[in-house]
């Protein structure tokens, strides 16, 4: 019986893992996991922002801004696709590991990734300047937007074109002579001018809110929330110190650093364009019963006359537009957030047994 056992323990230690295993060798598991982390942060933030727009606010209409964010999202979900599917396992892996059909494959699926990465970034970045258009009814502001919009337009074609076409006619997953453009170069050109327009993006706000009449607190947390974009810019560094990698003979393994930024960019860059609407959204969660036992909160209306005035003498009044101040207040309801009904007034034949507020004490009106 113990050798059965033994033989079981050798049998169960020999037969290969069951599940997902991360190795040295394949980081694979740990791109794909944060990629769906990503993915599902990145949805709910625009259902809070589509939350806030057309449910926390009225006679909102599905604009620009609203195409253009949605557009953002269904690009970087596309992107986010290539990094899921089987030809998408590539990336993390050992290259000596991969064959030459799962590299080709691999690379396609790299290409139309990349040509939606630069779509997702570009999307989401005119999605705040509509927005910032609608907020500033200032001509100079909009002059400004208008041009930062030609900036990131220009950005936007320019990385698409080159990466569409960076070895002509030909793929980067062809073989044999082809002449490409310096990756590297091309990659980093497209890195630092999206750093600044991301720097741009979040100085653009600041000279639209800042000569607005508000508390100085008020400012600071509105332009906290357009600030989220330097989470963008932080990971846009990153994947700028990983990317000389991709010029190495192991660049599936060895730039998986710059694959997982490049994925924190993508999130980054759109939830920025979506976070702006939190400010909103969390004022809308302070209920009227936070305040309910407010004191502070007081209220006159003539609602009704007290008994001892004349009915014609409340209709003068109403016509003639007689200021409040000058009326006798005394015969007037007051209202206050307390659950009984003040007067300061009472009737003459009610009995002095009756409390303010009861059934009893209003039969005496």
């Amino acid at each position: 019986m113990p050798s059965v056992l033994r033989r079981a323990s050798e049998g169960a230690a020999q037969s290969p893992p069951m599940g997902i295993v991360v190795t040295p060798s394949n980081m694979n598991p740990i791109l794909q996991m944060t990629t769906w982390l990503l993915l599902a942060l990145t949805s709910l933030m625009l259902c809070f922002r589509f939350l806030t727009k057309f449910f926390l606010k009225t006679n909102q209409r599905f604009g620009w801004e609203e195409i253009m964010i949605s557009a953002a999202f269904l690009a970087g979900l596309g992107e986010s696709i290539t990094f899921l599917v089987p030809e998408g396992e590539i990336f993390g892996k050992e290259r000596n590991d991969i064959s030459d059909d799962e590299m080709t494959a691999g690379l396609k699926a790299q290409y139309a990734g990349e040509l939606l990465y630069i779509l997702a970034l570009g999307l989401a970045k005119l999605s705040v300047c509509t927005g910032l258009t609608t907020l500033s009814p200032d001509t100079s502001h909009r002059r400004l937007t208008s041009v930062f919009v030609i900036a990131v337009v220009t950005w936007s074609l320019v990385a698409f074109v080159g990466t569409a076409f960076q070895c002509g006619g030909h793929g980067i997953w062809e073989q044999g002579d082809i002449k490409c453009l310096d990756r590297h170069a091309f990659l980093e050109y497209v890195g630092i001018t999206n750093i600044l327009t991301d720097a741009a993006l979040i100085a653009l706000p600041t000279t639209v809110i800042y000569p607005l009449k508000m508390s100085i607190r008020t400012r600071l947390t509105v332009l906290s929330f357009f600030s989220v974009r330097i989470l963008a810019i932080a990971a846009m560094i990153c994947q700028l110190i990983y990317l000389p990698r991709l010029s190495e003979y192991n660049f599936t393994l060895r730039g998986f650093p710059y694959y997982l930024s490049m994925q924190f960019v993508q999130f980054a860059s759109i939830s920025a364009a979506c976070a702006a609407y939190f400010w909103p959204f969390l004022r809308s969660l302070r209920s009227g019963l936070i305040s309910a036992d407010n004191k502070a909160f007081t209220s006159e209306y003539a609602l009704a006359k007290l008994r001892g005035s004349a009915r014609n003498g409340a209709n003068m009044d109403m016509v003639s537009g007689t200021s409040s101040k000058s009326r006798d207040r005394s015969n007037y309801i007051k209202i206050t957030t307390d659950n009984t009904v003040i007067t300061s007034e009472r009737g003459q034949t009610s009995s002095g047994n009756e409390p303010l507020g009861s059934e009893g004490y209003m039969k005496d009106w």
